[in-house]
């Protein structure tokens, strides 16, 4: 059985949302898949959006001295509070803050990320750094 360990990275309070140009908090931390680093994280949410949901972006792959995020594959994802559970949806590169960045890489077209072989991995870890990183539990109210 897999086992993921959910660190946090220091937040960001004093960022802006793109969409509406309100203060936005920003979190970001780090999954170890079976005590190796496996992936890096960052979500941001406004709570002056009518609907509660948070960006997410997520890559995936080597993390060691020698890697670069050519090593990488990042997803973009947006997750929605349906009052109930929690809803996915993957996103295109553009609807994301961090579609292209030097430590996370190049993030998949939405196509690619469905199709992609570690997709549903990639939903399990969002679900566990939510129920682990305190700052979206008291946001989605978890």
């Amino acid at each position: 059985m897999t086992f993921y360990e959910i660190e946090m990275g220091e937040a960001d309070h004093s960022s802006f949302c793109e969409c509406c140009d309100q203060e936005a908090s920003t979190t970001h931390g780090f999954v170890y898949k079976d005590d190796d680093a496996y992936a890096v994280y960052y979500a941001t949410w406004s709570q002056k959006h009518e609907t509660k949901y948070v960006n997410f972006a997520i890559a995936v792959g080597e993390w060691g001295d020698n890697s670069s995020n050519m090593d990488r594959t990042c997803f973009g994802l947006e997750v929605y509070d349906n009052k109930d559970k929690l809803d996915f949806r993957v996103i295109e590169p553009e609807g994301s803050p961090w579609g292209e960045t030097d430590l996370l890489g190049k993030m998949l077209s939405r196509q690619e990320s469905l199709e992609h072989c570690l997709k549903d991995e990639i939903f399990l870890i969002i679900e566990k750094v939510i129920n682990n990183d305190i700052l979206l539990n008291e946001y989605f109210e978890i």
